[in-house]
């Protein structure tokens, strides 16, 4: 009974699985149409969505007419950016240089005067010194004159104290002889003694008067000399001052004819530059004008080109539109006659099957067999004609398999045993040590 009923088994699955199978392959059938209508689709839309390649021409050469117009305008405001820095560092270089120059002509005026003033200062002092001489000797003159004077009456006084002594001492009658030849005695040596105080009084009023000289000589160097240091202060000042004056002025000047030079050099620029622009310009106007009459021819042939694809696709559709219907027919006339062909072998197999069965049924009622035994033996008979276990599709033997496997797994089997195979069993006797009656 457990063989009738998986062989009945068996049989409805492998029934169901040609069923399944034929559904699959109609459903498959009509997946692929879809896919490849949809397919279709797609290829059809991208062919619409297909860019041409004269406006795709076109469109690049207006991005890069563009692009060399943003780089020419980069270029010009790059260079009226290096023209300033360059006019303003001329600027500068200018300003330095006029300073520089007029340092160097203040310092050239401070040298001069200071020169000068010294000239002035030297001479000066040595007139003041040749005046303080002269001033010495007048006054050394007019002492020494008064000192031998003064000495001349001094030495005349003794001389006639002493004359007048010796004439009270004498005669009356000799007086007049004595004092005649006393008072040429007397006069002599008065004269000597003045002489000799005048060259004294000389010798001293010289010492007094050098001494003098000299220190009005060294007044007059110290005093000439503050003077002169004063002098020289104050011309070093005013060099300085004149210098910074000179080097300002000097710096003012060449700063401005290096800013005229730099606006010279920057107004040249700004000429080349708009010269330059407006034949960029005028380039790029010539290219714009070039690019759309270009555009437009090419967008007329493109235009043109659509209209022949529209003309070729619509022509191609028709040609497809009209073989897919004659393919519809044709598939039609075939699914016809195969559904016709299935119908008359369906018809002649349910004629067979009919006449089968009536002959089974004569037979069994000739028979008068068991219905059980005729119904294996059906199940039998069909499982013969459908091909057997070595026929079944792969899902049946898997199935197959994976029962097996349970009941292996189900009664203690190893894997791989196959569970369909009787059993074997092997017995051996134990060893039973040998019992000696007689003993």
């Amino acid at each position: 009974m457990s063989g009738i009923s998986s062989l009945v088994r068996t049989s409805s699955k492998l029934i169901r699985c040609g069923q399944t199978s034929a559904r699959r392959s109609v459903y498959t059938t009509a997946v692929r149409l879809g896919e490849d209508k949809k397919q279709k689709d797609l290829d059809m839309a991208s062919m619409a969505k297909k860019i041409d390649p004269k406006e795709a021409a076109a469109r690049k050469a207006a991005e890069e007419a563009t692009k060399r117009a943003l780089a020419a305008k980069a270029a010009r405001e790059a260079a009226e950016k290096k023209a300033l820095e360059e006019k303003a560092a001329a600027e500068k270089a200018a300003k330095l240089a006029a300073q520089q120059e007029q340092a160097k002509k203040a310092a050239e005026k401070a040298a001069a005067d200071k020169k000068a003033a010294d000239a002035a200062a030297a001479k000066a002092a040595k007139e003041a010194a040749e005046k303080a001489a002269a001033k010495a000797a007048e006054k050394k003159a007019a002492d020494a004159a008064e000192k031998a004077k003064k000495a001349a009456g001094k030495a005349r006084e003794p001389v006639q104290q002493k004359s007048a002594e010796q004439d009270a001492k004498t005669s009356a009658s000799g007086r007049v002889q004595t004092a005649d030849s006393l008072g040429s005695r007397s006069e002599g040596a008065a004269k000597k003694a003045a002489a000799e105080a005048t060259a004294a009084a000389a010798a001293r009023k010289a010492q007094e008067d050098a001494a003098a000289e000299k220190a009005s000589k060294e007044a007059a160097a110290k005093k000439a000399a503050t003077e002169a240091a004063a002098k020289k202060a104050a011309l070093e000042a005013a060099a300085k001052k004149a210098a910074q004056e000179a080097s300002v002025k000097r710096a003012a000047e060449e700063a401005a004819a290096k800013k005229a030079a730099a606006e010279a050099a920057a107004k040249k620029a700004a000429e080349e530059a708009a010269a330059k622009k407006a034949a960029e310009e005028a380039a790029a106007k010539k290219a714009a004008a070039e690019a759309a009459a270009k555009k437009a021819a090419e967008e007329a042939a493109a235009k043109k080109a659509a209209e022949e694809a529209a003309a070729k696709k619509a022509a191609e559709e028709a040609a497809a539109k009209k073989a897919a219907e004659e393919a519809a027919a044709r598939k039609a006339a075939e699914d016809a006659a195969a559904k016709k062909a299935a119908e008359e072998v369906a018809a002649k197999k349910a004629a067979e099957e009919a006449a089968a069965q009536k002959a089974a049924e004569e037979e069994a009622i000739r028979n008068m067999q068991d219905p059980i035994q005729s119904l294996f033996l059906s199940s039998i008979r069909s499982a013969s004609s459908a091909g057997g276990l070595e026929n079944a599709s792969p899902e049946i033997k898997a199935e197959l398999e994976s029962e097996l496997e349970r009941l292996a797994k189900q009664y203690g089997g190893q894997a791989g045993a196959n569970m369909t195979d009787f059993p074997t069993f092997q017995f051996t006797d134990p060893d039973v040590d040998p019992i000696n009656v007689s003993e």
